[in-house]
């Protein structure tokens, strides 16, 4: 399977501006990725108790990782993010999803060997993205997802470090970002069973205080 990236740099601009008035700039992107997410029963009808999941490849990465993408890859694997419901603005028509819990791993893999197939989980998702060795791993303390009426949309996520060998870098004790977007589902672009494809980064806010995301505010700009 080919991943192709779509257009949502702007959208994503978009989403660090109203972190913060210096936060796309002061924030370190030390992670991008692209990929694959899927949820318990499908996105759309995301029900309490439902388990969101998301399997990526790294497609940059600070050299301070350990891992030289033109040797190895890098996959960045989350799971166990449940579902509070979903909840639609009748204004907008914007559909908001609050999650708890859940994992973020990141792998240093010399095999290259990452493979969404179809139809989640399966013989390769998440063998093929959680195998090499252990980079960074973290939970998260908050993940929010926000899906227009198009069915792209937009999420965000802070999570805390707690392991994996580059954990001494970037900084101890630092809350990290984990934003990004998604495009409106076509069978181009998205494998059987999986309900949405991703592009973001992971970013450790060093030089800002972490904020939450104001979704009202964010909303509003789709009006």
């Amino acid at each position: 399977m080919k991943l192709v990236k779509f257009t949502a740099g702007s959208l994503l601009a978009l989403l660090l501006s109203t972190l913060s008035p210096s936060a796309a700039s002061a924030g370190i992107a030390i992670v991008d990725y692209v990929g694959f997410g899927w949820e318990t029963d499908g996105l759309a009808a995301s029900l309490p108790g439902d388990v969101f999941s998301v399997a990526n490849v790294v497609t940059q990465i600070d050299p301070r990782f350990g891992v030289n993408l033109g040797s190895a890859e890098a996959t960045l694997y989350i799971t166990g993010l449940t579902s509070q419901g979903a909840v639609t603005d009748p204004g907008t028509g914007v559909t908001t999803i609050t999650y708890t819990g859940g994992t973020l791993a990141i792998y240093g893999d010399a095999s290259r060997n990452h493979d969404w197939g179809t139809n989640p989980a399966n013989g390769t998702v998440p063998s093929t993205f959680t195998d090499g060795s252990l980079v960074f791993s973290g939970t998260f303390t908050s993940f929010t997802l926000s899906l227009l009426p198009s069915g792209a949309g937009i999420y965000e996520g802070l999570l805390n470090g707690t392991g994996g060998s580059a954990l001494a870098y970037p900084c101890s004790g630092c809350a990290y970002t984990f934003a990004g977007t998604f495009g409106a589902p076509t069978s181009a672009q998205i494998p059987a069973g999986y309900d949405v494809q991703v592009d973001g980064t992971l970013e450790l806010e060093g030089a800002v205080p972490a904020e939450t995301m104001n979704w009202g505010s964010l909303k509003q700009l789709y009006n």
